[in-house]
């Protein structure tokens, strides 16, 4: 297994730049059952807050991206049950990707309840409660 840094993901899925853009294309494509890659939860987070923050990207384009990432053959993801859950949350406008994947992958680690001042978040996520 190889992993994957964000500007990889970015590169090959933005199209955005000639050179690199085609060798993380190419490199994907290169993945298979015997060297797959490996995305973490940092480069995720990383991935999505770029593509939200820097390029601007509208919701349901970002949820498009994310969805399609993975769905790459040979990509493996870090708790993958729980980005593909806060994902679903994110595309029912409920809550923000981030903070649905801080509170389930904090279920998952055995956390109970995880405190936060963001009150959408806290309001849309059964696990996140409002530090008043």
């Amino acid at each position: 297994m190889i992993g994957l840094d964000t500007n990889i993901l970015l590169r090959a899925t933005l199209d955005d730049d000639a050179v690199q853009s085609a060798a993380a294309q190419r490199f994907l494509r290169s993945l298979d059952k015997r060297r797959s890659g490996f995305v973490n939860l940092l480069v995720m987070m990383e991935f999505f807050w770029v593509l939200r923050s820097r390029y601007k990207l509208p919701h349901e384009r970002l949820a498009g991206i994310v969805r399609d990432l993975l769905e790459v053959e040979y990509l493996e993801f870090e708790a993958l049950e729980t980005v593909g859950k806060a994902l679903v949350v994110y595309e029912g406008r409920s809550a923000d990707f981030p903070d649905a994947v801080i509170a389930m992958h904090n279920r998952e680690l055995g956390v109970d309840r995880t405190f936060t001042f963001d009150r959408d978040a806290a309001s849309a996520i059964a696990s996140m409660e409002l530090l008043a």
